[in-house]
């Protein structure tokens, strides 16, 4: 049965409502700071319970067709015989972010190998430049450099990689921040993605959106300014009106980069950032 439910409430509104432009607004960003990303899961009831990592991440790097890849693989006891594997695609903060390296150990541990490609060549953002403006960090500039055409090759390469070299049938894809809109691109007709997940989606606009034709679950903050309720409602009313296979999640006091990065000691921080990654693992369980 296709998965078509939402925690949110279908406020009718036009589908023709802007979801993002290209410019890349810091201001509604306000509440994201550095933070720390989950490492055991609080709820004994789940199959994932205990300690997903102890703080380092513990895959590989390897050169895949020319970029630099981190690759975190399944344990012997889950997953080795899955023919699916789960393409990362970063926030802004990259491959360099531990947390997303963690992160992508922890989708390993639920029985998917991960391949994490650097998206910027070595030039991400620093982790400190938003929650941080003193730095004075020229984040127009920084985009400039990294255009969806430049990303757009990389991660089809990746994708292209993922089959052939190392030798997956099907490839689900991740997305945080950044990586989302990527998700959403590579999830149209023929662009080589299965299934995919992303929290927080930043800078997606209507067409992408709309181009969508495989399963796509998406984790939604209600402090996230990059995603605005009638935002989050244009782009449901896309997936309503194509009968398409998709989710919606909205979480509480979540801000812009929550999935990855947020404060744990805040209750309900804490259960929006697990609940994304069991979001995830549940989706590709089903669909991938």
């Amino acid at each position: 049965m296709r998965s078509q439910f939402s925690l949110l409430a279908v406020l009718g509104i036009s589908v023709s409502v802007a979801i993002a432009s290209e410019a890349y607004d810091p201001a509604p960003l306000k509440f994201e700071h550095p933070g720390d990303v989950f490492s055991k899961i609080s709820h004994p009831s789940t199959c994932l319970s205990g300690v997903i990592n102890e703080g380092n991440s513990t895959g590989e790097y390897k050169n895949i067709s020319g970029v630099n890849t981190y690759l975190a693989y399944p344990p012997k006891t889950r997953g080795n015989g899955s023919d699916t594997a789960i393409l990362y695609l970063t926030d802004i903060f990259g491959q360099q972010l531990v947390n997303n390296r963690l992160l992508a150990d922890s989708l390993a541990k639920a029985g998917y190998t991960v391949v994490l490609p650097d998206l910027f060549n070595g030039d991400p953002v620093p982790p400190d430049a938003i929650s941080n403006p003193a730095l004075g960090y020229n984040l127009t500039e920084w985009r400039t450099r990294h255009t969806t055409a430049v990303v757009d090759a990389l991660v089809a390469t990746s994708i292209q990689s993922i089959r052939n070299e190392l030798g997956f049938k099907k490839v689900a894809a991740v997305g945080y921040c950044f990586g989302g809109k990527y998700v959403a691109r590579f999830l149209a007709p023929g662009k080589g993605l299965d299934a995919g997940f992303t929290a927080h989606p930043s800078a997606v606009e209507t067409a992408e959106w709309q181009g969508v034709s495989g399963p796509l679950s998406i984790a939604f903050g209600d402090l996230d300014g990059s995603s605005t309720p009638a935002q989050r409602a244009a782009a449901e009313a896309i997936f309503l009106a194509k009968n398409a296979t998709y989710q919606t999640v909205l979480y509480a006091n979540a801000e812009h980069g929550w999935a990855v990065r947020t404060d744990l000691t805040d209750p309900k921080k804490r259960f929006a950032q697990e609940s994304a990654y069991l979001q995830a693992v549940r989706w590709f369980d089903a669909w991938a």
